[in-house]
C-alpha cells in the first residue's frame, strides 16, 4: 500500500521493479569488486524478491552486459540513493525494450559493442518481472523537455 501511495505521489521515483533491478546491478558490481562471482548470490536475491525465472533472466542479462561492454560501467554502491548515468541507461533500456527495441539499443550504444543481445534479454527479463508483479515501465515523455533558460553572461 505504501508503495502505491509513493508511486502516485512521485512518478519519478523508482518503481519496485526498477528498485529490484538497481539493487541487482549494485549487488553484482559489489561482488565483482570484492573479487567474487556474483551469479549465484545475485540470482538468489532476485529470485527471493521476484521469482526463479526473473533471477535466471537477470543473470543472463548481466552476463550479456558484462561481456558486451565497451568500457567499465559506472555502478553506484548498494547504499547510494541516486543512479549513475550508466545505471539509468540500463534501467531505461530495460523498460523500453518491449515497445521500442531500437530506442533501447540507442540508449545502450555508448555502453555496449552490440546492444541487440542485451535488448533481447531485456525484453524477456521485463516480461518475467511483469509476470511477478514488478514491471519496469517505459518512461517515455509525451511532451518535449523545455530547454534551460539562458542567462546573460556578465563580464
Amino acid at each position: 500500500m505504501c508503495v502505491q501511495v509513493i508511486a502516485a505521489a512521485c512518478p519519478d521515483r523508482p518503481t519496485p521493479g526498477e528498485r529490484l533491478v538497481l539493487d541487482g546491478l549494485r549487488s553484482w558490481a559489489s561482488s565483482r569488486m570484492d573479487g567474487g562471482a556474483p551469479e549465484i548470490a545475485v540470482q538468489r536475491i532476485v529470485a527471493w524478491r521476484a521469482s526463479e525465472r526473473v533471477g535466471a533472466f537477470f543473470v543472463a542479462w548481466m552476463r550479456a552486459v558484462e561481456e558486451g561492454r565497451r568500457r567499465p560501467i559506472e555502478i553506484h554502491c548498494v547504499h547510494c540513493h541516486g543512479a549513475s548515468i550508466d545505471e539509468q541507461r540500463l534501467v531505461a533500456a530495460l523498460g523500453v525494450a518491449a515497445i521500442d527495441p531500437d530506442l533501447g539499443e540507442a540508449l545502450l550504444e555508448p555502453l555496449l559493442v552490440d546492444p541487440g543481445v542485451v535488448i533481447t534479454l531485456a525484453r524477456a527479463l521485463n516480461g518475467a518481472l511483469a509476470a511477478s508483479g514488478l514491471p519496469v515501465p517505459a518512461r517515455l515523455r509525451t511532451e518535449p523537455i523545455p530547454p534551460p533558460r539562458s542567462e546573460a553572461t556578465v563580464h
